[in-house]
């Protein structure tokens, strides 16, 4: 037993006394795995709304709304300095597209889908930053961003298509 621990002690040290040296002139070249591209982006399907004619105005006129699609528009280029910028800017960003909301499409669907919005917004910026998250899963953390953007849509468009209609309830007896 003694002379096996002795044999395993030399066996390891001399093991771990193996160098391996590169030389200057080899070239390593490292394929990112991690790095998203546009060409992964265009690959990513989900369901997109459009505005309406009807919503248009008031959408435009909703500051927060247009810095995230501006910025969703950049994402889809594999542009994600929206997500890179500092806590602070981002919160304000944040706080302001559930803040001010306009009130011709304040109601509770809207600031549901909007939630649901500020959550993916939050999901993907800490899955752009932890390193240890897989590409899958960023991609999938984008395709999420970009059915609750599109839902917000929606349920925008739903509410003016629903305001626009004449619905006649019967009298009652």
């Amino acid at each position: 037993m003694k002379y096996f621990i002795i044999f395993f002690v030399l066996i390891s040290t001399v093991a771990c006394k193996k160098e391996v040296s590169i030389g200057v002139d080899q070239v390593t070249i490292v394929n990112d795995s991690t790095k998203i591209t546009s060409e992964d982006i265009s690959k990513i399907t989900y369901l997109d709304f459009g505005v309406d004619g009807k919503a248009k105005n008031t959408l435009d006129s909703w500051q927060a709304y247009a810095t995230v699609s501006a910025a969703i528009g950049k994402l889809k280029t594999a542009n994600f300095e929206f997500f890179k910028t500092d806590d602070e800017e981002f919160n304000t960003i944040l706080k302001d597209l559930e803040g001010t909301m306009p009130l011709t499409i304040n109601s509770e669907p809207v600031q549901a889908r909007v939630l649901v919005l500020r959550t993916k917004l939050l999901k993907l910026r800490e899955a752009i930053y932890l390193e240890t998250i897989e590409k899958e899963d960023r991609l999938k953390a984008i395709k999420e961003l970009f059915q609750a953007f599109s839902y917000v849509t929606l349920q925008v468009n739903k509410k003016f298509e629903k305001e626009a209609q004449n619905i006649i309830k019967p009298d009652s007896v």
